[in-house]
């Protein structure tokens, strides 16, 4: 094995143990020292994670805790942006090595990943600022078989600016949701034809665009949700978490 390779790997098990303490500011500047750009503010849960290249935790960013990220070329939370806990971020190796774009994730500023997702990151996933990856149990698969070519292949996925992922979706390589749309709990967001891909609800199998929407979630300055409606009595509570 050559000098290079052992540094590398003794790098790598120095971040992923880090990276299982508890968060505070010296686990931020251990992880500084060791190469990965981890604002002060940011807020960086126990993790695992293993061979990472470039980690970007911007000002007030969350990584929640027990996520297993993992073969990464680049993982980027801007100003504010957050992953919650239990979700599995990965690429294959492979095409870390053959794409030179590929294995990215990137959250824009206020952007948001929630709980018990898994996100095949085998080419870039971008989410756009104030977007929401909701609910659990979203698959977001970037790669598959090329079956004219007997190859397989991955292309990137992106969600735009003010959009909302809903539970149990799937979002396949290719899938584009334009800025300030809806994607319904269940559907199955295919590879976007060429083209315009127009704002608005998309839903089911494979989702297709059904209508506009709108509503003050789509012009909000946060990156969390705070209030509550109550039906019984048709009133909105501010701050209720």
């Amino acid at each position: 094995m050559k000098i290079d390779q052992i540094r590398r790997r003794v790098r790598d098990v120095l971040r992923m143990l880090v990276w299982l303490a508890p968060s505070g500011s010296a686990k931020n500047a251990a992880l500084r020292r060791l190469g990965h750009r981890v604002h002060p503010s940011a807020i960086a849960r126990p993790s695992l994670v293993w061979r990472v290249d470039e980690l970007v935790l911007g000002p007030g960013s969350r990584l929640g805790r027990a996520n297993v990220l993992k073969h990464l070329t680049s993982l980027a939370l801007a100003a504010d942006a957050s992953i919650g806990r239990l979700n599995v971020i990965s690429a294959h190796p492979v095409y870390k090595r053959l794409y030179s774009d590929g294995a990215r994730l990137a959250l824009d500023e206020h952007a948001k990943v929630t709980s018990h997702h898994h996100l095949d990151c085998s080419a870039s996933v971008t989410i756009g600022a104030y977007s929401s990856l909701a609910g659990s149990g979203t698959t977001v698969l970037t790669h598959s078989v090329d079956l004219r070519r007997d190859a397989q292949v991955a292309h990137p996925i992106v969600l735009g600016r003010y959009c909302f992922v809903g539970t149990h979706c799937v979002l396949l390589g290719g899938a584009v949701l334009p800025d300030r749309s809806v994607l319904a709990a269940g559907s199955v967001l295919t590879r976007a034809s060429s083209g315009e891909v127009p704002s608005g609800l998309w839903s089911g199998v494979p989702a297709a665009h059904r209508r506009p929407v709108d509503g003050a979630w789509f012009h909000r300055a946060g990156t969390h949700t705070r209030r509550v409606y109550v039906p019984a009595s048709d009133t909105t509570v501010d701050d209720a978490f």
